[in-house]
């Protein structure tokens, strides 16, 4: 450790006392900068007589290459003192090289340190230029460098005056060019003669070598004009177009310039190839082009000695050309469409539209006739600019003519014969998906068809919808359609073979170009559910929802577990029954349907089992109706067997009391009780006699209090009724009850007296022979009219009272009560 501190002491004692610090004990060596990807070499070197303390230490060295040591391996020691590293690929543009030494005590101590730089020569600049400013009048030099050199790299612009032989003269100017304006320099004017040739050389240069280009120009030709202006463009002759222009603004006093042209149709984004215009013109006309067609011109100039450089092109000029008569035929098919509701059906017929250079206009009209003559008498069938034409054979019609014409004049009529050959093409025609626009078409060939059509449009109730067609010759065999196809629709595909007769029967064929995941499942319905069965059942979904040919249908059903349990059906399925179900349980159902393109879940659907399934519902509905039939036929029975006995049993016979047996009772025994009459109440209506009966003698002896006579009293206000008993309360208790007997008796006689002056009614006997007791019947009488027997508490009326035993065999007599002394009479209990 000591030795190490020496070593370092003495260094930079060496670097403070020697002159200059200039003499140093160790330093690298290296070949820095060097070329990108070549070999590298660097030397390191400790000098012991001049770093003090080193004579007797031992070290070895260590290098490193930025962060990473270098292999022992690729060192030299070609002196004790000195060591050597090599590196045969270096492709680093930049790095650090180190190196190190360890003495004795283990510890590496830095010796020195180097960057090391890779790169590549320069290469002469390509496409060197010089342009006359005539503004400024300055020579503005453009070039591009080559590939990137990695170092520091110097561009020098050198102007020299040139001989006629454009050899370079003793005086030269040089411009170093700034980092930042590698690309491009300005030459001023008073570096150089206007119209005497100069050298103009371009120079770069860095640590592994040079490179230059030169050019030599006469600066007042190297000018570079501003393009020409468009002033009018007319196109009054179909297929033709007339250009005027004048120069741009910077060549406006050069005369002599030369003109290139150059133009494209609307609907393309390539230009045409510049066509040279000559020289001294300002206008020109370009015919040939086609007629109702949108076009756009461009205009460029040069000097007419053609030195300098072309101009910009200058603004586009737009011009739609004129019409013309049409020039194409059309081509043509026709077809019968099948009859609907017991209508005839209708010929159809299908044309194309005439390509652009055949239309010759926008806007095209298309006429059909019976005739083949255009201007004939013969009824237009159709007048239209639709592409297609129905009308009814009905009229005779075998053939038709079509004509298509714009506003300039018509084409040649087209005809076509309206015959059906009957026949098929066969079963060998196939469609296949092609990509997700087109579809591809296979069949084998007639060897009587001279051609076939190919027919496809969307599967769709819209009766209105785009028919596609297409011709193939008679020895084609496959065909691809890729217009209007768009991927997850269905299209139907047919296939017309043509003879010399006429038109053959078609093949059809479904097909999509692509197909995915429906929009939507169906939605399931439950048409019954049992103890342990299910039965559902569903609809197809629409045909625009599909997007491709139904696979199957699955149906998944989970218990409250969560067990789950699937069935995978047919695409022709339309219900399912699901099975061995446990009772009283809630299942989750759901319906998935597929395609090849994928699936798509429908909605959940909760089951709930019952108790019973079907059968055993019906058997315990059968068991219940012939159980209800068995009790309705033995009661039939027992009536008929039992009919008096069932009469008493729900019909009893009702006591009938003017048939009663009390007249055998015992005598009566009247006790006219003294009544005061409450004035107060007009309202009130008098009783004037009520006669009680005692029980019969040979059933019980009677009680000389249980008969008591109401005296009659005249209906005078002043008087109020109230009842005097010589026996008390107790001795009402004691009353003995009576039963009926077999013998008609009277036991009640009422006798009511005459109402504020009215003559009072005779006496009213009511008689009964029957055993039973009376039913009684409390219902009031409506107010003001009522009778004072049925007031309680607020009426002074009075009646006899009975002892409770006898008055549960005389219903009617349980209601009369008699009080005690200064009680009013109350007639409910």
């Amino acid at each position: 450790m000591r030795k190490n501190w020496c070593i370092m002491l003495v260094g930079m004692m060496l670097l403070i006392f020697l002159p200059g610090g200039s003499q140093s004990c160790d330093s690298i060596t290296v070949n820095s900068p060097l070329i990108f990807g070549s070999r590298l070499t660097a030397t390191c070197t400790v000098s012991r007589t001049l770093c003090r303390g080193l004579e007797e230490d031992e070290f070895q060295f260590k290098w490193k290459l930025d962060n990473d040591f270098i292999p022992s391996s690729q060192y030299m020691h070609p002196f004790k003192n000195t060591t050597t590293v090599t590196l045969e690929n270096f492709n680093k543009s930049s790095a650090q090289l180190s190196c190190y030494i360890i003495g004795a005590s283990k510890r590496m101590q830095l010796i020195d340190r180097k960057d090391v730089k890779a790169g590549y020569p320069p290469s002469p600049p390509t496409n060197l230029s010089c342009l006359m400013n005539l503004f400024d009048d300055k020579l503005n030099c453009t070039w591009e460098l080559g590939k990137d050199p990695l170092i520091q790299t110097n561009v020098t612009l050198s102007s020299i005056k040139a001989t006629s032989k454009c050899e370079a003269s003793p005086e030269v100017k040089e411009y170093i060019i700034p980092k930042e304006y590698k690309t491009s320099a300005l030459i001023p004017r008073k570096q150089f003669n206007l119209y005497k040739k100069l050298a103009v050389s371009v120079t770069v240069k860095n640590a592994l070598g040079s490179a230059t280009s030169t050019i030599c120009l006469v600066p007042g030709h190297e000018v570079k004009l501003d393009p020409p202006v468009i002033e009018e463009a007319t196109a009054s002759v179909p297929g033709c177009v007339k250009l005027q222009w004048r120069n741009g603004k910077t060549g406006f006093y050069i005369v002599e310039q030369t003109y290139q042209l150059r133009y494209r149709k609307e609907y393309e984004k390539k230009w045409t190839e510049p066509a040279d215009l000559g020289s001294g013109l300002n206008e020109t006309s370009i015919c040939g082009i086609l007629s109702a067609t949108k076009y756009h011109f461009q205009l460029r100039s040069i000097r007419a000695s053609k030195t300098g450089v072309w101009s910009e092109w200058g603004h586009e000029r737009t011009i739609t050309t004129s019409e013309s008569a049409p020039t194409g035929k059309l081509e043509i098919w026709w077809k019968l469409t099948e009859s609907k509701d017991g209508l005839q059906g209708r010929i159809q017929l299908l044309w194309k539209a005439l390509k652009k250079h055949e239309a010759n206009a926008d806007h095209m009209w298309y006429v059909v006739k019976r005739s083949s003559g255009y201007g004939s008498n013969d009824a237009i069938l159709c007048n239209t600019t639709a592409l297609n034409c129905s009308f009814s054979p009905s009229i005779g019609v075998t053939g038709a003519t079509v004509w298509a014409y714009n506003t300039a004049g018509h084409s040649q009529g087209t005809e076509i014969t309206f015959s059906i050959k009957k026949g098929d093409l066969g079963s060998n025609f196939q469609v296949f998906p092609n990509d997700n626009y087109s579809l591809r078409v296979e069949w084998e060939t007639k060897p009587s068809a001279k051609g076939y059509i190919l027919e496809w449009y969307e599967s769709s109730n819209n009766p209105d919808i785009e028919i596609n067609w297409k011709r193939e010759p008679q020895w084609s065999r496959n065909s691809v359609l890729n217009e209007n196809i768009k991927p997850f629709q269905l299209y139907i595909i047919k296939l017309f073979p043509l003879y010399e007769e006429g038109v053959g029967a078609p093949v059809q064929k479904e097909m999509y170009s692509r197909q995915r995941a429906p929009d939507l499942a169906p939605k399931l319905t439950l048409i019954r559910a049992s103890k342990s069965q299910a039965e559902l059942s569903w609809e197809p979904i629409p045909l625009e929802s599909q997007h491709g040919f139904i696979t199957g249908y699955t149906i998944y059903w989970t218990d409250p577990n969560g067990a789950e349990l699937f069935a995978d059906l047919k695409a022709t399925s339309r219900k399912y029954v699901i099975e061995n179900l446990d009772s009283l349980t809630v299942y989750k159902v759901v319906l998935s349907i597929s395609t090849s393109g994928g699936s798509i879940n429908g909605t959940v659907m909760t089951i709930y089992t019952t108790l019973f399934d079907e059968n055993e519902v019906n058997m315990l509905i059968m068991v219940l109706c012939l159980s209800f039939i068995t009790i309705i036929i033995v009661t039939f029975i027992l009536c008929i067997m039992k009919h008096e006995r069932m009469k008493k049993r729900f019909w009893p016979s009702i006591p009938d009391p003017a048939n009663s047996s009390m007249g055998k009772w015992d005598s009566v025994k009247q006790e006219k009780p003294r009544m005061t009459l409450n004035t107060r109440d007009g309202n009130q209506i008098i009783t004037s006699d009520i006669t009680i009966l005692e029980g019969w003698a040979g059933k019980k002896p009677a009680t000389e209090d249980l008969l008591k006579h109401t005296p009659i009293f005249p209906q005078d206000h002043s008087v109020n009724f109230h009842v005097q008993s010589q026996s008390t309360i107790e001795n009402m208790n004691t009353l003995m009850s009576y039963v009926n007997v077999l013998d008609t008796v009277q036991y009640a006689k009422v006798i009511t007296g005459g109402y504020r002056e009215q003559s009072p009614p005779s006496s009213l006997y009511i008689r009964s022979e029957s055993t039973q007791p009376l039913l009684g019947d409390t219902s009031p009488s409506p107010t003001n009219y009522e009778n004072m027997w049925f007031h309680c508490q607020n009426q002074e009326d009075s009646v006899f009272f009975m002892e409770e035993e006898s008055q549960t065999h005389f219903p009617l007599l349980q209601e009369l009560k008699i009080q005690d002394e200064g009680e009013p009479f109350c007639l409910y209990s």
